[in-house]
C-alpha cells in the first residue's frame, strides 16, 4: 500500500475538485425538465418522472459503458476493467444490453412512448433487420411489449417460409443473449440438456 505525502494528497484532491466541477457541469446537459418539488405533481404526473427518469437512466448508463468499451482494445480488458469499477451492472449480457439500447437510441431517435423492455428488444442485435420499421411504427403509441414483439416476429408467426430463418434467429438469440459469455463447451451441455427435455 503507498503512502502519500501531503503534496500528492493535495494534488490528488485538487484533481477530485476538477474532475467533480466537470462532472457537476456535464450534469447540466442531462438535466430534464423535471420538477424538483414533487409535492406539487399529481399522481400521473409523478408517474410520468419516474418512468423519464428510468429511462434516461437506462439510456445514460449505456452510452458511458459504449464511450468507456471505445477506450479498450478487446472485450476483456473491458470486462475486467468494468468489474474492478463496480460496473458490473448485473453480468456481461446486462451491460450489452444496455450498449445495444444506447447505441441504437442514438441520432436523434428517442424513447418517447416507449417502455424500457421494448427499447431493448427493438434495439437487440438479432432485431437489426426489422427494428427501424418497428421503432417508427411503435414510437410515441405506447404499446404493450407483446404488440412490439408481435411487430418484430410477425414473419415467424405469420409465413411459413420463413422459419429456417427464424429458427436460426432464436438459435442466436438464445446463445448471443442466454448464454453470453459463457464456454462453447457450456453453451453445448445446456442445448443438449434441453433436448433431451424436450424428448421427454
Amino acid at each position: 500500500m503507498a503512502i502519500l505525502n501531503r503534496k500528492q494528497l493535495k494534488t490528488n484532491k485538487q484533481k477530485e475538485q476538477v474532475t467533480e466541477q466537470s462532472f457537476s457541469a456535464k450534469a447540466e446537459d442531462y438535466k430534464g425538465d423535471f420538477t424538483p418539488d414533487l409535492t406539487t405533481l399529481s399522481l400521473e404526473e409523478l408517474a410520468n418522472q419516474f418512468i423519464e427518469i428510468d429511462r434516461q437512466s437506462h439510456l445514460l448508463k449505456g452510452q458511458i459503458l459504449l464511450e468507456a468499451r471505445g477506450r479498450f482494445s478487446s472485450d476483456k480488458e473491458f470486462g475486467q476493467w468494468a468489474s474492478t469499477h463496480s460496473l458490473c451492472v448485473g453480468s456481461q449480457q446486462s451491460r450489452n444490453r444496455l450498449m445495444h439500447l444506447a447505441d441504437f437510441f442514438s441520432d436523434g431517435r428517442t424513447m418517447a412512448g416507449i417502455t424500457i423492455t421494448s427499447a431493448y428488444e427493438i434495439s437487440a442485435p438479432i432485431n437489426r433487420g426489422k427494428a427501424l420499421i418497428v421503432y417508427d411504427e411503435v414510437q410515441g403509441r405506447n404499446l404493450p411489449v407483446k404488440q412490439v414483439k408481435y411487430l418484430l416476429y410477425e414473419d415467424f408467426l405469420e409465413n411459413k417460409k420463413t422459419i429456417k430463418v427464424t429458427k436460426k434467429m432464436l438459435v442466436l438469440k438464445i446463445v448471443e443473449t442466454v448464454l453470453s459469455g459463457k464456454s462453447n463447451h457450456f453453451k453445448l451441455d445446456v442445448l443438449e440438456a434441453a433436448i433431451k427435455h424436450v424428448k421427454k
